[in-house]
């Protein structure tokens, strides 16, 4: 049996600058190890990293600083490499063994006055499996209720007839999704609404949560697990963590 696909979206909440190199180094280490620093350096075992992991909300000091270092020295690849173009803040994907980059992309989104973009790879296994692995920071604010039901129809479209996972920041509100006619699958749907998964975003100084961030499936690929890392101290967003087969 194929060994399963591990992957995480985080939005690292990285244009709030309090603190910023503290919370990305502490990212870095949640990510990669779990959070525990001591158990790693003391050669305890440590939740190994996903396969598979998007930001969004990166910033130049994170990603130079924080991420390229810490996710090269333990051993992922990743795109961009470096800031792309003039942009403030960007997604990035980081990929490890067995997983390798075969194709990488970034494109703006068709309508989006914001900026966003679409950021893409095409990921081969050593087993040869292929997969398309997509993320997005779709239109924030109320405002951006047209945007954002375009930008998801053009991810439906993008990864439409093949096996691709999206994982990002969608922005939606429940009742845009109810809107939506796409013929991706929600993993969060497909999995019976786990409670653990429900809410990965909340306002500041309020308890009440949103599911901005998601995990949508195409082709043969099928979620086994969706559950959220909830770390206040580092985001306003929960990282989503979800198994793949």
């Amino acid at each position: 049996m194929s060994e399963p696909l591990r992957v995480l979206t985080w939005n690292v909440d990285g244009l709030n600058t309090t603190r910023l190199g503290a919370r990305m180094e502490k990212i870095c280490l949640e990510i990669l190890i779990g959070g525990d620093l001591r158990a790693a350096m003391e050669g305890r075992p440590v939740p190994p990293p996903p396969h598979v992991v998007a930001l969004q909300e990166v910033v130049h000091v994170a990603q130079r600083g924080y991420f390229a270092k810490h996710f090269a020295a333990a051993g992922f690849s990743f795109y961009p490499e470096d800031r792309p173009g003039i942009s403030e803040y960007w997604e990035m994907i980081a990929v490890r063994a067995p997983w390798r980059i075969v194709h990488a992309e970034r494109a703006p989104f068709d309508y989006s006055p914001l900026g966003r973009a679409l950021t893409r790879l095409e990921l081969a296994h050593e087993d040869g499996r292929e997969i398309t692995v997509l993320t997005a920071h779709m239109e924030s604010l109320r405002s951006g209720h047209g945007p954002r039901l375009a930008q998801a129809a053009e991810i439906d479209a993008a990864m439409k007839g093949r096996d691709a996972v999206f994982m990002g920041d969608t922005n939606l509100r429940q009742s845009e999704t109810r809107e939506l006619s796409l013929s991706l699958r929600d993993a969060f749907e497909e999995l019976g609404r786990p409670k653990r998964a429900a809410h990965t975003w909340w306002p500041e100084e309020s308890d009440r949560g949103f599911r901005f961030d998601r995990v949508w499936l195409s082709g043969a690929l099928r979620a086994t697990a969706l559950k959220t890392r909830r770390r206040t101290k580092l985001s306003d967003h929960a990282a989503l963590e979800a198994t793949l087969e």
